[in-house]
């Protein structure tokens, strides 16, 4: 090898090990995302008893956090065409900080009603978080390895809901249960949320430190400083001369029409050419819930017990789950950029669907309790739907969970790439927000039933992924609006 190709390499994997940093740094705010999920769930069965809360009052307490990323995700794309991708992502971190501290306080403030809004004020930020992220990294990677950066992001939420279960669990050690009293009348579960402070404190203070997107720096026509940012991107340095940046330039402004350009808003887009192309993202959004990753795990607590552990391990379930989890979404991230985004999906669906058919079997031929059907006397039936509930999870995390975020990041052309984020995104937090209201309902109501209706969904979402999504593996994103 010359010296030439030496240097060429060592400034290649600079400039790699930069757009990593970034990536990781703005995952911070999906991290929120999980560590808040987490912290909720085991805060609100005292939240309830602090508040004297019914079901119906501790469903609405449970979902106003996904109320919130459902307004913060229609709105983050279409502002990070006005303000800048940079922009957003920084007044997330206010946001994420306003649910933690107040949220902690939240009985002496108001209650319940301010509590509500706590959550849909984290909701908003988180929303924007996961919204913008995986946009940001799609335009700041390099081809070659975008897709793995993209999947931080689906790490980021694992990792945040592992924190938050280690944290709650420490709560409740010392303090002997949620409601007890911690210090100075505050709560285990108040320390649950002044938990939530470590990770909004470490986004605010790492975010400012990141730069704009290179391509909306060109849609504002802010060239010299897109060609610097591109040049740390490409090769490591810092030249606003270099001729890969300035070529890179010149094809963003090929896709705007030739120059500096306005990003159309959602209505525009949705009357555009491209309309389908969006469709298409929100269907993929859609489907990425209708397989059942936020319902499957309702019934976890049950299969584990069917298998022999007690309900009070559940933070040994916990650490089980989380390990299949980080297993899958590390091999999703290792393999992305090689097998390919479509192949993921078709996969990872298939292992899916195949997963919650067996999980549907179970519940189908289990004989009937009191309660519907009883698997705690089955050792044999609940050892084949954790196995499932496994696969699942290999499924998911290894597929259409991260690389949702990878083809929303990457499919859409740069006019189209704010409003279209925000579309599909709004879609995501939308389904997921009717999945969690009505699957109580559903399991309750049919076990069986629900899981193969998710079975059909996940057969669908192998279906759509075949005929319908188009290969983004190793293509530039000025190529996506071909």
């Amino acid at each position: 090898m010359s010296t030439t190709q030496t240097v060429s390499s060592v400034q290649v994997k600079k400039a790699e090990r930069y757009a990593t940093t970034l990536a990781l740094i703005v995952t911070l705010g999906p991290l929120f995302y999980g560590f808040e999920g987490m912290v909720l769930n085991g805060a609100i069965s005292a939240v309830g008893s602090e508040f004297h809360l019914g079901a119906l009052a501790k469903g609405i307490a449970g979902s106003a956090g996904i109320i919130g990323g459902l307004i913060g995700s229609v709105i983050a794309g279409r502002l990070s065409d006005h303000i800048g991708r940079r922009g957003v992502l920084l007044w997330v971190g206010p946001l994420l900080m306003f649910e933690a501290i107040f949220g902690t306080l939240c009985p002496y403030l108001g209650g319940y009603p301010f509590l509500l809004l706590c959550r849909v004020v984290g909701g908003i930020g988180f929303g924007a978080a996961t919204t913008v992220a995986p946009g940001y990294v799609a335009e700041i990677s390099p081809a070659r390895i975008r897709g793995r950066l993209i999947s931080f992001r689906q790490l980021a939420i694992i990792l945040g809901l592992l924190f938050a279960a280690v944290a709650n669990m420490a709560a409740r050690q010392i303090a002997g249960s949620s409601s007890a009293e911690v210090f100075m009348g505050i709560k285990a579960w108040q320390v649950m949320f002044l938990c939530l402070i470590i990770p909004a404190l470490i986004y605010m203070v790492l975010m400012p430190f990141i730069p704009e997107s290179p391509r909306y720096l060109v849609t504002k026509g802010k060239d010299h400083e897109a060609a610097r940012i591109l040049s740390r991107l490409s090769d490591g340095t810092d030249r606003a001369d270099n001729p890969a940046a300035l070529q890179q330039i010149q094809a963003i402004k090929d896709t705007l029409g030739g120059g500096a350009s306005q990003a159309l808003g959602m209505v525009a887009v949705l009357k555009s050419k491209w309309r389908t192309l969006v469709f298409v993202g929100m269907a993929l959004a859609a489907f990425q819930q209708l397989t059942g990753t936020n319902g499957i795990f309702f019934y976890s607590n049950t299969l584990f017990q069917a298998v022999g552990m007690p309900e009070s391990s559940a933070f040994q379930q916990t650490l089980i789950l989380t390990c299949f989890k980080i297993v899958g979404v590390t091999a999703g991230i290792l393999l992305v950029d090689h097998v390919g985004r479509k192949r993921m999906l078709m996969y990872g669906g298939t292992l899916m669907f195949v997963a919650l058919g067996t999980v549907a079997t179970v519940f189908t031929v289990a004989p009937m309790g009191a309660n519907g059907p009883d698997i705690s006397h089955s050792p044999v039936l609940g050892f084949l739907a954790v196995a499932a509930l496994c696969c699942f999870l290999l499924g998911f995390t290894s597929s259409w969970g991260p690389i949702f975020s990878v083809m929303m990041g990457e499919m859409f052309p740069n006019q189209i790439r704010g409003s279209a984020m925000s579309l599909a995104s709004g879609s995501d937090f939308l389904f997921n927000l009717i999945i969690v209201l009505l699957f109580p309902y559903l399991v309750e109501w049919s076990p069986a039933f629900t899981y193969w209706m998710y079975c059909g969904f996940g057969v669908l979402a192998v279906i759509f992924a075949w005929k319908f999504l188009e290969e983004t593996k190793g293509k530039s994103l000025e190529d996506m609006g071909k």
